[in-house]
């Protein structure tokens, strides 16, 4: 007697970036057992301290020790979270991999409704939706800025409901290894990628532990760099902004030519200054466009160094506490 497909339980790696958490890993690693233990068929839980200052090394430390589906990967400094979602991501072993947050925000007994959401819609890649966001109103107004600011500027379009909480098979995990370029952005990149994709609305609460790490003010810097990194647009608006100022300047210029040939020479001051005031403007816009070029350039050079995306300093399973 063969055993159907829809018995078989899965294989899952979970993935979870720690940093600034320490209070939330032993609340996160029970919940997480207590919610694969009977669901999945094996299952894996990598734990990517990016060098957080608040002791939660050593507690990952602890986790790997007494347990062997616990790995924990250290980095040598701070990489930010999406290298640490990309170093998690090179060692799953399971057919899926769910990433989620330290915080507690992403519940994990959602994980279980993600999968069965993937399988009876027959997608590779699902999202986890916070329908009913419970982070404070001044995060949930930058997030949607961040958003609305990559729209504008041309970046990758993203729900700002959804964030890195999904589950993803097996083949989008080892397409996402191919993307080896400096700048990460996890779930833009999933998206960039293709696939079956979907979204399920989840459970999101309030953070138990700990403040965001994410400002206002990182957020538009983060926004600026993904657009460098996935758009073209701000290249197209300074050569719109400098055709524009071109008609401008020859519009003028033929106002001008108009009022001195049918005018006294009263209104020469005035086009003086005007002038002066044209070839401030078209200097600091000449400054900025070798600016903005120039960061485009500055990515390209950090892209062809080809260095890698982070550096382990320390692995922790229980294998290597055996050594």
């Amino acid at each position: 007697m063969t055993t159907s497909k829809a018995t078989i339980l899965p294989s899952i790696s979970v993935v979870v970036p720690v940093y600034g958490c320490a209070g939330a890993l032993p609340e996160l690693y029970q919940r997480l057992t207590n919610t694969l233990t009977g669901f999945a068929g094996d299952y894996q839980l990598i734990l990517v301290n990016d060098h957080s200052p608040d002791g939660s090394w050593e507690q990952v430390k602890a986790l790997a020790a007494a347990d062997p589906r616990v790995l924990g990967l250290s980095f040598s400094r701070n990489f930010g979270q999406h290298a640490a979602i990309t170093a998690g991501l090179d060692r799953v072993t399971g057919e899926w991999a769910v990433v989620m947050d330290c915080d507690l925000q992403d519940a994990p007994e959602e994980i279980p409704r993600l999968y069965a959401h993937a399988q009876s819609q027959q997608l590779d890649v699902v999202f986890g939706r916070r329908a009913a966001r419970q982070d404070a109103a001044s995060k949930q107004w930058a997030g949607y800025a961040f958003h609305r600011l990559m729209a504008w500027l041309g970046g990758p379009r993203q729900d700002p409901a959804t964030g890195n909480f999904g589950i993803f098979h097996r083949r989008v995990v080892t397409a996402l290894g191919l993307l080896r370029e400096p700048v990460r952005a996890f779930p833009l990149q999933v998206r960039w990628l293709g696939f079956r994709q979907g979204a399920l609305d989840v459970q999101h609460a309030a953070r138990p532990y700990g403040k965001s790490s994410y400002r206002f003010g990182q957020l538009l810097r983060l926004a600026f760099v993904v657009v460098l990194a996935f758009s073209d647009k701000p290249l197209r608006l300074l050569v719109k902004l400098g055709t524009g100022i071109v008609a401008g300047a020859l519009l003028g210029g033929a106002v001008a030519l108009a009022s001195w040939l049918w005018s006294d020479n009263a209104g020469n001051s005035f086009w003086l200054v005007a002038l002066l005031l044209s070839v401030w403007l078209l200097g600091g816009l000449l400054l900025a466009g070798m600016g903005l070029v120039g960061l485009y350039v500055s990515r390209t050079f950090e892209a062809a160094k080809s260095r890698p995306l982070y550096v382990v300093r320390e692995e922790a399973s229980v294998q290597a506490a055996a050594l």
